[in-house]
């Protein structure tokens, strides 16, 4: 056999020529491969660095009328060069800006840009010197608007526990100092005092309305709630009156919290209601007609709140306990609540007084008002006009549910109403698609022989989308705000409130 050498070596020559022109095409497109990366890499790198002047910058944004942008942008550009090396794989600056900007009310925007020329490695052989990358970040700020709504009835006063390994602790003291932990750590009044770790001073608005029988705005709505002086938020709530005889009032406390939102006015900002309760509404305001043959000096009717006692357990028998009234709606101040009656009641039958501390006479209220209106709700204390509210036309909106009836000698009638008053302003409230209130519940369980809490209700005021009630149906109605319901213990207490803080600072990116 004969070998053909030429064949061969015309196949030789064939590879040789196939490499030389498939190298045109590979060395370029390692190149490009290794160009890739390193514009990978930058862009990255830059990324990381707008993201961070974003978020860094956007913990200054404050709520002053007037946003100090110099300020802003020098601590937007102090961590983008914390973030971003200077030449970072021989880049150069094309360009690089930070804006802040104030948005609808309650949040403001601050928003970064960058680019950088990325000098080419291997791609110089075609003609390309260098590329450009650019990143762009944004963030909006929700400021917090949040009113705390204290329920400080007797029920909260008289209750004890003792904790695990502890002594004899009274319920209300507890609940003071774990609201003093929520917003306001630190005793301002004795020294430089400390940040709250949920909540910003001079940024995010704050302040409580209690009640019992009747509300009060212990501290208005601030964002100098920490460092505001003589009175912080942390001595508003040392000096809450937590009166052994005050009824539960919901429907006041609702109502007179939502409206320091609505006055306040900021549709941008994440608006709150922290409600804390341990007992079930045995009290509503209204405006009560007195009967055609009354014992009353002014024969006018009478505004203010009319309430039942609980001491035959919630749905009490028309027989049996008694109806007060008719009190002061606003709390005129400290142990005053329950023993000061409504305006103009001189001369009535439930405005003699006995006992000591002296009390109203209800024994004979019936004489002089014998039923209550089917359409009742708060006072105006503070007239605003009916402008005041978004999603109802005139107070009588809001009624009172009356399958108990409506006569003042039934504590069943007044505790059916109480319950609705409150049910309704909630709904009220839930309903505002102007301001979008959340509003979180804590159900405080004391579980010391008087009324336990009704959690299905609760849970519907929060309206909570994973609350089962007792018949395992969601009280949840999807086309209102969403808030969240926490049923827990004294020892429980200061746990729900750091829940409902991270959920606010969840909602408010």
């Amino acid at each position: 056999m004969r070998t053909n050498r030429r064949a061969v070596g015309s196949r030789k020559g064939f590879v040789s020529v196939y490499i030389a022109f498939s190298s045109f095409l590979l060395i370029p497109m390692a190149g490009l491969a290794i160009d890739f990366s390193v514009l990978y890499s930058v862009k990255a790198r830059l990324q990381t660095a707008v993201d961070a002047a974003a978020i860094g910058s956007g913990n200054t944004l404050n709520r002053g009328s007037v946003m100090d942008t110099v300020a802003i942008n020098d601590v937007a550009l102090r961590f983008f060069n914390a973030n971003y090396p200077t030449k970072y794989w021989g880049s150069t600056q094309v360009y690089y800006n930070s804006t802040p900007v104030q948005g609808a009310l309650g949040v403001r925007t601050i928003t970064v840009n960058a680019a950088e020329h990325v000098p080419m490695l291997f791609m110089r052989v075609l003609g390309i010197g260098q590329s450009t990358v650019a990143a762009t970040a944004q963030v909006n700020v929700r400021f917090v608007n949040m009113i705390i709504v204290v329920d400080r009835s007797g029920s909260v006063q008289r209750a004890t526990y003792t904790p695990p390994g502890g002594v004899l602790t009274h319920t209300w003291q507890t609940v003071a100092n774990d609201l003093r932990e929520f917003v306001d750590p630190c005793d301002l009044s004795t020294g430089p005092g400390c940040a709250s770790p949920y909540f910003s001073d001079g940024r995010d608005n704050i302040g409580m309305v209690s009640f019992g029988a009747s509300w009060n705005l212990d501290f208005p709505m601030t964002v100098n709630f920490q460092s505001q002086t003589p009175t912080h938020i942390g001595t508003a709530i040392d000096a809450l009156d937590w009166d052994t005889y005050n009824s539960t009032n919901t429907g006041d406390g609702l109502f007179h919290a939502y409206r320091q939102l609505v006055t306040l006015n900021q549709p941008g900002a994440l608006n709150v209601i922290v409600m804390l309760t341990d007992g079930r509404p045995s009290a509503f305001s209204g405006t009560f007609p007195l009967k055609a043959v009354n014992s009353c000096t002014d024969k006018t009717a009478k505004i203010g709140v009319l309430t039942s006692n609980v001491s035959q357990g919630w749905i009490p028998p028309t027989t049996l306990g008694n109806t007060n009234g008719v009190l002061q709606s606003k709390f005129p101040g400290i142990g005053k609540e329950s023993y000061t009656l409504a305006a103009n009641s001189a001369g009535c039958k439930y405005a003699v007084t006995a006992g000591s501390p002296p009390r109203p006479n209800t024994s004979d209220m019936n004489l002089d008002i014998s039923t209550f209106p089917p359409s009742v709700s708060p006072p105006d204390d503070n007239p605003l006009g009916l402008s005041f509210f978004t999603t109802v036309t005139t107070y009588a909106d809001m009624t009172t549910f009356t399958g108990g009836g409506t006569l003042t000698t039934s504590p069943r009638a007044v505790r059916y109403a109480a319950f609705n008053v409150a049910d309704n302003i909630a709904t009220m409230i839930r309903k505002d698609t102007s301001i979008n209130p959340v509003i979180f519940v804590i159900g405080l369980n004391n579980d010391n022989g008087e009324e336990s809490l009704d959690a299905d209700w609760l849970a519907r005021v929060a309206n909570d989308k994973d609350y089962l009630d007792v018949n395992g149906n969601h009280v949840f109605q999807p086309t209102q705000s969403e808030g969240q319901y926490f049923n827990v213990t004294a020892t429980g207490v200061g746990a729900a409130f750091q829940q409902i803080a991270s959920e606010i600072l969840r909602l408010s990116k």
